[in-house]
Order: C-alpha cells, then sequence, then structure tokens
C-alpha cells in the first residue's frame, strides 16, 4: 500500500511540475515576456515623462517669446542674427 501512494505521490508532483513548467515558460503569458513588457512599460513611462518635461519647458519659452525684446535676445543668441549695424563675434570653446 506504501508503494503504491508513493508512486501516486510522484505521478501528481510530476504532473504539477510539467503545469508549472508550461505556464512558466511556454504560455503566451510566460515569465520571459511579463519581464520584458514591464521593462518596456519602465522605459515608456520614462520618455513620457521626458516629453512631459519638454512640453512644460518649451511651453514657457513661447510664452516668454511673446515678449518682443526676449524674442530678439532669443533669436540674437541662438541662431546669430543680427542688426545692420552690428558686428557678431562667435567664440567657440
Amino acid at each position: 500500500m506504501a508503494g503504491k501512494v508513493l508512486k501516486d505521490r510522484r505521478i501528481w508532483i510530476l504532473t504539477l511540475a510539467v503545469f508549472v513548467l508550461l505556464l512558466l515558460f511556454f504560455d503566451r503569458n510566460n515569465v520571459i515576456e511579463r519581464i520584458r513588457l514591464k521593462n518596456q512599460i519602465r522605459d515608456l513611462e520614462t520618455q513620457r515623462d521626458y516629453y512631459r518635461e519638454r512640453i512644460r519647458e518649451d511651453s514657457l519659452l513661447i510664452e516668454r517669446l511673446k515678449d518682443d525684446d526676449f524674442l530678439e535676445k532669443f533669436a540674437r543668441e541662438n541662431y546669430l542674427m543680427k542688426r545692420d549695424s552690428d558686428v557678431v563675434f562667435i567664440i567657440t570653446k
């Protein structure tokens, strides 16, 4: 009787192990796929935060560019624009 119980336990343990392996590695939602998707979600959330910050900075810049004095200063510094009477010297490091 004890031998039969031991054999039944082995069958159940083997069946359970096969089932767990199927779920962990061969299922459509396996562990490897879940880890990959979790990493992808983390990367996308990082990108989302970056672009939200860029949108905020650019929105502030657009508001500041509505001021004519700041617009002229911005154009001179970033796009090397000048008046006819100005002389521009570009100093590089």
